[in-house]
């Protein structure tokens, strides 16, 4: 069995405030791909997820074995499910519903009483109660599988049972955790915090279950509350993941292995602490052949992927890429790719920013209809001007298949500042070239791609791919060969390896 430990926290977000973004949680390509093969695979969740079952069904994905220590606290023992609906809690019997969108407030006799939130499912996640006194301000969070799983006052954080039995319970100003003294499932009733609770747990549960030929995998992160020097067993493989913040000293670490996603932070790591860990390079994703059908389209589409590049670059290069298509406006078009909120609204600015001043240059449109009615005369006027009329649309990515459909039909992909693996690995497996100002392991100059320093010298590569039919297909023969090198099989045998040397 391959017990991980992954960095997943809770999300208690509700429909309103909650942005839809491309989600990927922790170690679960490498779960994936290890039960795909044959490999029992585990999860052990060492923090609070009442939302645990809602996330594991968003992933479409199960583990063999799943254990979490706030069930087990919480003394829960089925994973069903049943619906909860707003009237299944006990409301004054003159109470009024207020349904408004994403939330429901609820008042009595015209007072302010409770507010409830819903996830993007339509289930109930939270309910807040208000009133006059301290006992009537309170929030109910809601497990996702029907039960109210914990109370939470300005002082106390309380963990019940599906029954409505409280648990335990967590004092907020001391950190102290008192164990129901009817609930005979620990000696000691008192615990100075929780982490300590926590890893008491965790490694009665391990001294159970782990056996010598099991291996424990366990991601590093800033807020996690395992006790890292507790886990001791000769198999303890540490993952280091980018996207997880990790600021303690390496150093604090036993000797054994370090599992991280490329090769760069290998080689510094192993120079940082020589002959201390075995550092393992296993990638995040793996590749899945997919070839896209740009070829079929009229209009080549330039993609740029401005994510990870600076406000300044972002402008400099959208700004480039409109000079460069102004000449061939007909036949070319630009797609702007971001994940956040934040790089989607600078990107939309700098668009406005472009369109206002190029006016008696170019003629910028996203193809909007809405913008078609509102520009209609200033085309009119571009025509009767010969004024170039450049198509760009920008998008923000929120789920993979969006991502996937949105790289099928790119000619050629632009990426600034720093990799990211999601993107860089897809656009190898759909077989696009890739123009950026870094070095990766999975786009080699002049290869499937080029590496350039500035926006200045882009127009030689996007020429080559969009002119040259030659480059463009020696392009895709090489991502073939980078598909065969990141198939899961490959990265199977990394993992065999290391499993095989961590034994």
């Amino acid at each position: 069995m391959e017990y991980f430990i992954p960095a997943w926290h809770e999300d208690n977000s509700d429909w309103a405030v909650a942005i839809p973004s491309i989600t990927i949680l922790d170690a679960t390509s490498h779960m994936r791909i290890l039960q795909n093969n044959g490999h029992q695979v585990g999860i052990i969740i060492s923090t609070y997820e009442p939302g645990l079952m809602t996330r594991l069904n968003q992933l479409s994905y199960y583990p063999d074995q799943l254990f979490s220590i706030y069930d087990y606290l919480q003394g829960i023992h089925n994973l069903e499910s049943r619906v909860v609906e707003i009237n299944d809690f006990a409301w004054p019997k003159n109470a009024i519903f207020d349904y408004i969108p994403f939330r429901t407030i609820i008042a009595d006799k015209d007072k302010f009483i409770a507010k409830v939130f819903y996830d993007f499912a339509g289930k109930v996640i939270r309910i807040e109660h208000h009133g006059d006194t301290p006992s009537e301000n309170y929030t109910l969070i809601m497990d996702s599988r029907g039960f109210i799983s914990s109370k939470n006052t300005d002082h106390e954080a309380i963990f019940y049972d599906p029954y409505g039995n409280w648990r335990f319970k967590q004092d907020r100003d001391t950190g102290m955790v008192t164990i129901n003294p009817n609930f005979n499932f620990y000696q000691k009733t008192t615990y100075s915090n929780i982490k300590d609770l926590i890893n008491e747990v965790l490694q009665q549960y391990l001294e159970k279950n782990l056996k010598n030929s099991d291996h424990l995998i366990v991601t590093l992160d800033n807020d996690s509350l395992v006790d890292l020097n507790q886990l001791n067993h000769s198999n303890a493989i540490f993952m280091i993941n980018p996207r997880q913040p990790y600021q303690e000293e390496l150093s604090n670490l036993n000797q054994g292995n370090l599992l991280v996603s490329k090769t760069d932070l290998a080689d510094k790591l192993e120079q940082q602490y020589p002959g201390k860990f075995s550092v393992n390079v296993i990638p995040a994703y793996n590749s899945e052949f997919r070839l896209g059908h740009s070829s079929r389209e009229r209009v080549q589409r330039i993609a740029f992927f401005a994510e990870n590049a600076n406000q300044a670059d972002i402008e400099k290069i959208i700004k480039h890429l409109c000079e460069y298509v102004s000449h061939d406006f007909k036949n070319k078009s630009i797609q702007v790719f971001t994940y956040s909120l934040d790089k989607d609204n600078w990107v939309n600015q700098v668009i406005a920013k472009i369109k206002k001043d190029s006016k008696g240059k170019w003629i910028i449109s996203s193809g909007d209809e809405k913008e078609k009615v509102e520009n209609i005369e200033i085309a009119g006027l571009g025509k009767a001007k010969g004024l170039p009329q450049i198509k760009i649309k920008e998008l923000r990515l929120t789920n993979i298949s969006q991502l996937l459909k949105a790289l099928d039909k790119t000619r050629v992909l632009i990426s600034w500042g720093s990799v990211n693996e999601l993107m860089q690995m897809v656009a190898v497996s759909i077989g696009i070239p890739q123009i950026q100002n870094f070095a990766s392991k999975t786009v080699i100059h002049q290869k499937n791609g080029y590496v350039c320093q500035t926006a200045e010298k882009i127009d030689t590569p996007l020429n080559d791919y969009l002119n040259n039919l030659t480059a463009w297909n020696n392009a895709i023969v090489y991502n073939v060969k980078m598909l065969n090198r990141y198939s899961e099989e490959n990265i199977m045998k990394r993992w065999e390896k290391l499993l095989g040397d961590a034994k």
